[in-house]
């Protein structure tokens, strides 16, 4: 009798009779007053939070939130038989009873009903009606879970963040990033595996709307400003990332409103929330280079950003390392430091980092002198950003001494369809390197030229580099070069490493398959395959805001120095600002000031990095030469400033000059790199005297050389001591 009741109720609730405003419902035989009506909805509530409860206990509302187009079909096919059933009467055609049904139903999730159009003696059945409220009740739900999926997480994101400006952000380190894309968000997850603590804010930015626009609202416009996509909603949950919304982003600031960045973005929670942390870092890391070193040069005039202090805010820009990014602070007098982010250089500076891709890795050493009498042959295939950089890497990382304490013999073949536009640059740009140590070729990699190229050199090549930024074409070229290999090289051929660049991380799973397969077949063969520069690897903490390269290059240089200051502390004297303002007071200009530091820093870098090639030369680079390494660490000792001898045995004492002239030849070479050419110092007319061979100079210029070999030595057994 009571379930009959209910189901009565149920269908007075879903007719068109039925008034909202209706305060008497007869239930049973007795009259329903508003006690009993306050009753059934405490009672509602109760049942709602417990449903809830369970939902989420046993997860089927993310369950039905994922499936939630397959459950939407069954729902409106439910929704037809319902349909079909309560038009059907003998005088209507089934087919128009069966198309009513169907568009009756799409109603259904609109939260709109076809209960007129149901034949009367229906409305009046329990069962039916249940049936009936029961689809549409479900449809509308499924209707409130679509348009919560879209808007609710925007809507959970701004409490998130009002809380966390009110109650979470004093004194703690911020990290903002501007646009969700995968850079961002692979950056994101590596910081929060290395401070769980810190806070970091995604700014869902919206490029085609604003009110700076003159376009006016559209669906579109709305769907940006209040959904996300629903992958990235699983990545930043699983970041612990705050999400906030904004027009344009910070380059479509106009200049007017420049030191008011954040006020004229609408982001007062998170102005306020960097007005309270220790330390703030922003990041621009989309594609589009122009608009990120744009919205970095406007965060710099900030007022919020400039009060926080020197030191206390860093800027991360996703663009290229040329000359005009590289002094970006210069004319600044902001308190914000910009730094470029450039996934080429990161993704050469991997190779620079792994011993087994290095140059030296690929030639035949006499670790007794240090010496490679075998020549360096390489084919770099595309000539864009990593290419470019890979040549660089490749240049000065192959700089070995042969037995006539020259270097040996370079030659780097490089191969793109573009060359046209990309020689005449790369030539102006570094004027010291010879046509016959970079051969530049317009070609493609299927055609018939460039194979009968590959047949001549084949057999001398040692290193290969792909960077094609077409992950399907580079992978087949570098597979179709690794069997080619196999079959025209000979067992006395030199070691040939192709090294293949991944630029999308969703195929990352598929090449290394394919990768790992060819090396495990093929092993004992003088060729292998190796993948680099994956995304995953490029975007990380330690690389990009610690900054790896750098802390090995301060403690490089703290020793060096063999100074009692910090590597830091060494690091400002030598490079920082007021090392700026020393070189500035001998007579340069800011410009070549800030030009002349970043030689320094550069060659800092490279001598740490470097350190592996000159230990894999003297055969000190296995656990096993620890003993060697402590007699070397000895021998350096007792060579006095501004000379170059050392004061033990012949060939030990042939072995670190050796070293020396190597240090030498790598330095010559990077300095090639950078544009240099012989001739009085000049910073701006980039001239060096040192850029000859080593013979041509005095004994204390040499002895710098030496320094570094020393320094090289000491800092491997200082790490050593301390495994």
């Amino acid at each position: 009798m009571f379930v009959d009741q209910i189901l009565s109720w149920l269908s007075c609730f879903a007719s068109d009779n039925f008034r909202a405003d209706s305060l008497l419902l007869d239930l049973g035989q007795s009259t329903v007053n508003l006690s009993t009506i306050g009753s059934w909805i405490v009672l509602f509530l109760v049942l709602l939070v417990v449903f809830i409860y369970f939902l989420r206990k046993t997860r089927i509302f993310e369950w039905i939130s994922k499936h939630i187009l397959s459950f939407a079909i069954v729902v409106w096919l439910w929704g037809v038989v319902v349909y079909i059933v309560g038009f059907y009467n003998g005088e209507v055609s089934g087919l128009s009873v069966v198309l009513r049904a169907i568009i009756a139903s799409f109603k259904m999730f609109v939260v709109s009903n076809e209960l007129a159009r149901v034949v009367p003696q229906l409305h009046s059945d329990a069962l039916y009606m249940t049936m009936f409220a029961v689809v549409h009740f479900v449809a509308a739900f499924i209707t409130f879970l679509f348009i919560f999926k879209m808007i609710g997480y925007k809507i959970k994101s701004y409490i998130d963040i009002v809380v966390c400006r009110y109650w979470h952000s004093k004194e703690r380190r911020v990290h903002i990033f501007w646009g969700i894309n995968q850079a961002s968000q692979l950056l994101a997850q590596s910081i929060r595996r290395q401070l769980k603590s810190d806070i970091i804010i995604f700014v869902d930015v919206d490029k085609e709307g604003g009110e700076a626009s003159n376009k006016q609202s559209s669906i579109s416009t709305i769907t940006n400003m209040i959904t996300i996509r629903n992958s990235d909603i699983v990545n930043l949950d699983a970041i612990g990332a705050l999400v906030d919304h904004c027009y344009g982003g910070p380059a479509a600031v106009s200049e007017a409103e420049a030191n008011k960045v954040f006020k004229a973005l609408h982001l007062r929670n998170i102005a306020q929330i960097v007005r309270k942390s220790s330390k703030t870092n922003l990041y621009l890391l989309s594609e589009d280079e122009g608009e990120n070193i744009a919205g970095a040069l406007n965060l710099q005039k900030d007022t919020i950003l400039n009060t926080l202090g020197r030191g206390r805010v860093e800027i991360y820009v996703h663009a290229r390392r040329r000359a005009c990014d590289d002094v970006l602070n210069v004319s600044s007098q902001s308190q914000c430091n910009i730094n470029i982010v450039d996934s080429a250089y990161l993704a050469v500076q991997t190779l620079k980092c792994s011993e087994s891709a290095l140059p030296v890795s690929c030639v035949d050493i006499d670790t007794k002198t240090g010496l490679v009498d075998t020549p360096f042959n390489s084919l770099i295939i595309g000539f864009g950003t990593t290419g470019q950089e890979a040549f660089k890497f490749l240049y000065e990382f192959s700089a070995f001494v042969d037995s006539k304490l020259h270097r040996s013999k370079f030659c780097c073949h490089v191969v793109d369809e573009k060359m046209d536009s990309i020689a005449g640059l790369v030539r102006a740009q570094m004027p010291a390197i010879t046509k016959e140590e970079l051969v530049l070729i317009k070609t493609s990699v299927n055609s018939v030229e460039f194979w009968q190229r590959i047949e001549k050199i084949i057999s001398e090549l040692n290193y290969v580099v792909v960077t094609l930024n077409n992950d399907n074409l580079g992978l087949s070229t570098a597979v179709n070069l690794f069997k080619y290999a196999l079959k025209c090289r000979n067992t006395s051929s030199p070691m040939m490493k192709i090294m293949l660049r991944c630029y999308d991380s969703r195929n990352q799973a598929r090449m290394k398959e394919v990768i790992g397969g060819l090396n495990s077949s093929t092993e004992g063969s003088n060729v292998k395959i190796n993948l680099f520069g994956l995304n995953s690897e490029l975007y990380d903490y330690r690389l990009i805001v610690s900054d790896a390269t750098i802390c090995q290059a301060m403690e490089f240089n703290r020793i060096y120095e063999n100074s009692t200051l910090t590597a830091e502390e060494q690091w400002q004297k030598n490079f920082g600002p007021e090392a700026v303002e020393t070189i500035i007071s001998k007579g340069y200009n800011r410009y070549h000031a800030v030009c002349e530091i970043n030689r320094k820093v550069s060659q800092n870098i490279s001598n740490a990095l470097h350190c592996t090639t000159k230990l894999m030369l003297m055969g000190l680079d296995t656990d096993k030469a620890t003993e060697r390494l402590k007699l070397f660490c000895g021998y350096v000792a007792t060579r006095k400033s501004g000379t170059t001898t050392y004061q033990c045995d012949t060939p030990e004492q042939r072995l670190l000059l050796n070293m020396a002239i190597v240090e030498h030849e790598r330095w010559v070479a990077s300095h090639k790199l950078m544009g240099y050419t012989f001739g009085e110092k000049s910073s701006a007319s980039k001239q060096h005297p040192c850029i000859c061979s080593w013979d041509s100079l005095d004994q204390t210029t040499q002895s710098y050389d030496c320094n570094v070999v020393d320094t090289t030595i000491k800092l491997a057994y200082e790490q050593l001591s301390n495994k």
